[in-house]
C-alpha cells in the first residue's frame, strides 16, 4: 500500500511530465484547424469549373484553362481540401449558345453547362483575343447564362493571344464585364502570349523580365483557392444536423 504522500508525489510528477508533452507539440503540427468554420468545410470537395472559348486544335486557350484548374486543385489540397476540376469546352456548344442567344431553349448539353457554374465553388474563364477583346463565343456565353449564375462566384480569368501587346484584354474587357455579373474576380489574371508556351522554362517568357508561365498559372491558382476557402456558396456543414435525442432512440426501440 502507497502512502498518501507517496501518491500524491507520484500524481504530481504525472501532471508535470503531461503538461510538458503538451507543450512539446506545437499548435497546428499535425494538420489540426483551428478555425471551427474552415473545419466545416474541410469535408466537402470544393468544385471547379474552367471554361473556355479555344476554336483551334490544339487550342492554348484550352490548354491555359486545363493548367489554372489543375493548380487551383493543387493548392486547395495543400490546405487540406479535395477538389474536383470540370473543365467545359464552349466549342461544341457554338450551335447550341447561337440558338439561346436568340430566345431558342436551352439544349441538353447547354444546360449541364450552365447547371456546372450556377453549382461551382470556383470558375476560371478563358478566351482566346480576337479584335482586341475576348472572342464572339465567349461573349454569347455570357449572355445566356441566367442571371445570377456567378454572382458571389470566384473567378479567375485568363486569355490567349498571338502576342504580348493584347494582354490588357484581361483588364480593359474581362474584368469589367465580371464585375458587372457581380463575381469575386481574382486580382491575379494570366495572360499567355504564342512565344509564352514555346519558350524555354529556363529563360522566360514575353518582354523576357516577366515571370514565366508556370509560375503565374500557380500563384493564379494559389489566389483562385484562396477566394474560394474564404467566399464559400455552400453553407457549413452543421454538425448536429444529423443528431438524434436519446429519447427518440429508446422510442425506436419499443
Amino acid at each position: 500500500m502507497l502512502r498518501t504522500k507517496d501518491l500524491k508525489e507520484r500524481q504530481n510528477a504525472m501532471t508535470v511530465e503531461m503538461n510538458q508533452s503538451d507543450q512539446a507539440v506545437p499548435a497546428g503540427e499535425h494538420g489540426e484547424v483551428t478555425d471551427a468554420y474552415d473545419h466545416t468545410q474541410m469535408g466537402r470537395f470544393a468544385k471547379i469549373v474552367a471554361f473556355h472559348a479555344g476554336v483551334s486544335t490544339p487550342s492554348s486557350s484550352a490548354m491555359l484553362a486545363e493548367r489554372l484548374g489543375e493548380s487551383t486543385r493543387l493548392a486547395l489540397e495543400a490546405d487540406w481540401r479535395m477538389a474536383s476540376v470540370k473543365v467545359i469546352s464552349l466549342r461544341p456548344l457554338v450551335s447550341d449558345i447561337a440558338l439561346a442567344s436568340v430566345g431558342g431553349p436551352l439544349s441538353e448539353g447547354l444546360k449541364a453547362a450552365v447547371d456546372a457554374l450556377a453549382q461551382a465553388d470556383g470558375v476560371i474563364a478563358v478566351t482566346p483575343v480576337f479584335q482586341s477583346s475576348y472572342s464572339g463565343l465567349f461573349k454569347s456565353f455570357i449572355d445566356v447564362l441566367p442571371e445570377g449564375t456567378l454572382r458571389g462566384v470566384p473567378v479567375l480569368m485568363g486569355a490567349t493571344a498571338g502576342t504580348a501587346r493584347h494582354s490588357l484584354v484581361t483588364e480593359m474587357a474581362m474584368r469589367p464585364l465580371f464585375a458587372y455579373l457581380k463575381a469575386v474576380t481574382a486580382t491575379l489574371v494570366v495572360f499567355a502570349a504564342s512565344e509564352d508556351f514555346g519558350a524555354s522554362w529556363e529563360e522566360g517568357g514575353a518582354g523576357g523580365g516577366t515571370a514565366l508561365l508556370p509560375e503565374r498559372i500557380e500563384r493564379a491558382g494559389g489566389e483562385l483557392a484562396q477566394l474560394i476557402a474564404r467566399f464559400p456558396r455552400q453553407a457549413p456543414v452543421d454538425a448536429m444536423s444529423d443528431f438524434t435525442p436519446m429519447d427518440a432512440l429508446l422510442r425506436r426501440r419499443h
